[in-house]
């Protein structure tokens, strides 16, 4: 069970899903955690035009989005130093397209909210 966290509301995470019901569970879950400021997007192309103008603190990221891997977002992430977490169906499978997405952390989808927050953990802790 996910125990309530000291409220990180000032941390910025940026979650890129194209599916609805996962976006709403995974913003479900970071508020349980204390996480009040979230951006959900679904494309990548928003999420980069997005990206030139905000810095999250952590990024959420569906490596297949809308409109396709999205590499770009991973360089961007970490030629910024962004931590971000890899959240995904398919175990490891964009590793194989594109070795950046190996710098994230794996969070495997679907995970209980225990996996979640510990995943969370993980990226953030230089940040925490």
């Amino acid at each position: 069970m996910t125990t309530k966290m000291p409220s990180h509301r000032s941390t910025r995470v940026l979650l890129l899903e194209d599916e609805a019901i996962i976006a709403i569970d995974a913003e479900e879950m970071l508020r349980a955690m204390g996480i009040g400021n979230v951006t959900s997007l679904e494309t990548n192309e928003e999420t980069l035009f997005w990206l030139l103008e905000k810095t999250p603190d952590l990024a959420i990221v569906d490596p297949r989005l809308k409109d396709g891997l999205c590499s770009g977002v991973v360089a961007d992430l970490i030629e910024r130093a962004i931590p971000f977490i890899v959240y995904s169906g398919d175990t490891r499978g964009a590793t194989g397209e594109d070795e950046s997405f190996g710098r994230g952390v794996w969070l495997p989808k679907p995970c209980t909210p225990d996996q979640f927050e510990d995943a969370v953990r993980q990226a953030l802790k230089a940040v925490w």
